[in-house]
Formats: structure tokens, sequence, C-alpha cells
């Protein structure tokens, strides 16, 4: 499906959020379902115009964190994404749990201040980052928001989708929406790139460099997607710069502590909830919810702490 306007995406949006939204309730009672009664059954006092008179206690949130971690700690199923070789010796024991309230409350269970490479979630972040300086409505014209079905690296999407970068969050809109930033040169770009997710995040990032010259490596795929992508004139910058500018954002080092802030700057309108900082433009928000909604889903093997593989089986 295809949206012709923001008004579609954003009435789409509204409902999805609702879904999505009963949808942590129910995993977080199964996760921990004593915790989560315990917290249902008894809702903290309304502090005035600022909590919902329903919303549990920080103390009834962490003990439901606390009790998913114990739960969950012992599993070991899964393996290290190795795609990628340095991905594959990231230590799999790691394990940890962080919630960031919109209010910037911080709520953590295990090894939650280890850094590890952000991978395809920085595609959320460009996106908005290219939102900030283009409007939504000229990035999507130019990469698209349709979910292609296909696998996150797919050559066949490329060709056969109108569009042929399909939507920012595959590879090859990916790398189209990183060719839209604007910057004197790539150092440039990457520069700015890498301040906009360190504002998100609330921390200075940083590249992790053995990652990045591990995938730089090995990134003959995305080289030959840009390739593609300039043939059908949907690349918007040089096709290697713009490919080693998206691999060093993959490449970012993030902690669960900082991506759960990340996270909690797009559930609170675009404002970083610990220093305040309007990062992302509210009203771009919803725009981004709806293209992660529609086309970022995805099948999940254990690359680090608390993160995916960050590889697409199937939209």
């Amino acid at each position: 499906m295809t949206f012709s306007n923001s008004g579609t995406r954003m009435e789409r949006t509204k409902h999805k959020i609702a879904m999505n939204v009963a949808l942590a309730a129910l995993l977080l009672s199964i996760a921990a379902p004593s915790a989560f009664a315990q917290a249902a059954a008894k809702p903290a006092p309304q502090t005035a115009g600022t909590r919902s008179p329903v919303a549990p206690t920080r103390e009834q949130v962490q003990a439901a964190v606390n009790e998913a971690f114990e739960k969950f700690k012992s599993n070991t199923e899964g393996k290290n994404a190795d795609y990628i070789p340095e991905l594959a010796k990231v230590d799999s024991k790691l394990y940890g749990i962080v919630i960031v309230t919109a209010d910037g409350q911080v709520l953590t269970a295990g090894d939650v201040d280890k850094a590890f490479s952000i991978q395809s979630i920085s595609k959320v972040f460009s996106l908005a980052l290219a939102m900030e300086e283009l409007g939504p409505d000229k990035v999507f014209e130019k990469i698209g928001s349709e979910p292609t079905g296909r696998p996150f690296n797919s050559v066949e999407a490329v060709v056969d989708m109108p569009s042929h970068t399909g939507n920012p969050l595959v590879n090859a809109g990916a790398i189209a929406t990183v060719s839209l930033i604007t910057a004197p040169s790539a150092d440039a770009k990457w520069s700015k790139i890498l301040a906009f997710y360190s504002k998100a995040a609330g921390e200075k990032l940083s590249l992790l460099n053995d990652v990045y010259k591990s995938e730089a490596a090995t990134n003959t795929g995305n080289k030959a997607l840009a390739a593609l992508l300039l043939k059908y004139e949907r690349i918007y910058a040089d096709t290697l710069e713009s490919v080693d500018v998206y691999t060093k954002q993959c490449s970012v080092g993030v902690t669960a502590k900082e991506l759960a802030v990340m996270g909690a700057t797009l559930a609170n309108n675009g404002v970083n909830p610990l220093t305040g900082e309007q990062v992302i433009k509210r009203e771009n928000v919803p725009e981004i919810l709806a293209t992660m909604t529609m086309a970022g889903l995805m099948t999940v093997q254990v690359a680090g702490p608390g993160t995916s593989d960050c590889r697409r089986k199937a939209e």
C-alpha cells in the first residue's frame, strides 16, 4: 500500500499506536505477570496535570522489569549475527532491560552500559534527520514509504518496485536517505548524522571502529544496491560516499540505556526526556512511527546486548 498524503499516514499511525500500546501491555503481562497484575490492581495516585490516574508507580514498573529479567536471563536461544564478522565476536551472554519513560525516568536491569553497534535502528534516525531538512513529503517522494515484502537487502525489490528505493528502512532506501542529507562533504555529513544521533541519545556517541572496518570490508552488496539506484536515478549524492556514510551510521556505538533514550525521544513527540531538547520536529513523529509500523517489522536474531542483528527477513 502506498500512502498518497500525510493525513492518511497520520490517521493510520494513531490506529497502529493504539494497537501497539495494547500489545506492549500484553507482552509485559506475559513476561512479568505478578508485577504487572500488582501495578494494574494498585494504580498510583495522580499528580495534578502530569500523571495518569492509572499509571503504575516507578516501584511497580521496576518490579516488572526485574521479574522479566529473572524470567529470561537463562534463555540461551539464538546466536550472534555473523554476516558482519565483528558482530560474531560480541559476548552473547550480555543481557539487559531498560525502560525510559516520557517523563525521564530510567529503569534498568542487567548489562545496560555496554556499547554495541546500532545497526539498522540507525535508519529511523537518519530518516528523522532527512525530514528535519526536507520535510516528510519531499523525503517520501524521493524514497517512498511502501513495504517491499522482500528481504531487507533485496536486489529484486529495487528492480521491480516503481519507487526502486521502496522505503527508508530497507538498505536501498536507507542509503538513498543518507544521500538526501545535505553537507559540503562526506565527512561533514557523517559528523552531522552522529551529532543528531547524540542529541536523540542525550549522550555523545562515537563510531565503533572495529565494527565499521569489518562492515566496510564486507559491504559489496550495499555497493551493488547503490549502483543500481544510480541506474534508476534514485540516489542523490555520490554512490560510494553514500554507502560509506551509511556503513558508519550502522557502526555507531550505543548502550541499551542510550538506545532506550532514543526510543523515548520518539515516544515523547521528539523531545529528549532527559535533556528537554526538541530533537525531532513534533509534526514529523507520526510520519516516522507510521513508516516504522508499516515497513519496519522484522524477525530477529541476537547480535549483542538487547539488540537484534537487524536483518529484515521480510517486511
